[in-house]
């Protein structure tokens, strides 16, 4: 019997080549191969164990079994325009029109900016491939539910939030270094607080990416809220309502 493809890869920690790729980011936060350079490079075995529960799961069974449902659904304008105002659809369509972002475009600047590390997981490590594919799609919606904007403090707390649900060593150590330099430039905000927040936000409600988010979309974004137990993260709408001031010019993550 042929040996089943290895679900992950296996890579050592090197603390230099993530401060490398930091510093790379922080100069370029749109530049998305500082991200995989820096999660490769930290991650390790962090997510081994939050990896096979996923893909032992029914959820992460059809999402390996059907990789493009993610994006069929997100891209099927019409339908997700039927489901009405006030719908976390709704939401989700006018988050991408007041972005002018596109369903997949953090996965299309994955291949843009690193085709060979996503060539690499694509021919040798399929369910990841997969996994990859739903996260990045997936990864606006959250922005959604959460309430957390693309500005740099919402991008850096949101991986908090993202690594304390996922295990993902890589997420939460790039949000918490992103959150110090958020702090450095503006020292007033309280940035040990809104990761703080995030993390207890992030442990409180549904994992997201056990969950079908698509089967939420039809529902009131509040009722969808509610369906995962999710809380708004009111420390860090509090700061962004009241800040006229100058955006920090660091990190990004997508």
């Amino acid at each position: 019997m042929a040996a089943s493809a290895p679900r992950y890869p296996h890579r050592p920690v090197r603390p230099l080549k993530a401060l490398k790729a930091f510093n790379g980011l922080v100069g370029d936060r749109d530049d998305t191969r500082y991200v995989f350079a820096f999660f490769e490079a930290v991650n390790g075995r962090s997510q081994e164990d939050w990896f096979d529960r996923f893909f032992d799961s029914e959820y992460g069974r059809s999402v390996v079994a059907d990789r493009e449902r993610v994006g069929r659904v997100l891209t099927d304008r019409e339908t997700l325009m039927s489901y009405g105002r006030g719908t976390f659809a709704a939401a989700y369509l006018h988050y991408l029109d007041s972005e002018g972002l596109q369903p997949t475009g953090v996965f299309d600047a994955y291949w843009d900016q690193a085709p060979d590390d996503m060539a690499n997981v694509r021919d040798h490590y399929p369910q990841l491939y997969a996994l990859s594919y739903m996260m990045s799609l997936t990864h606006d919606l959250y922005h959604v539910l959460t309430g957390y904007g693309r500005d740099p403090l919402g991008e850096a707390v949101l991986l908090v939030f993202t690594g304390t649900q996922t295990g993902s060593r890589g997420s939460r150590l790039l949000g918490r270094m992103a959150g110090l330099r958020i702090r450095a430039e503006i020292p007033s905000w309280p940035v040990g607080r809104m990761v703080g927040e995030a993390v207890r936000l992030a442990q409180t409600s549904t994992p997201f990416a056990s969950v079908d988010l698509l089967e939420l979309l039809p529902l009131p974004l509040d009722e969808a809220r509610a369906r995962l137990g999710l809380a708004r993260p009111d420390l860090y709408l509090a700061t962004r309502a009241t800040w006229s001031g100058p955006e920090p010019v660091t990190t990004k993550a997508a």
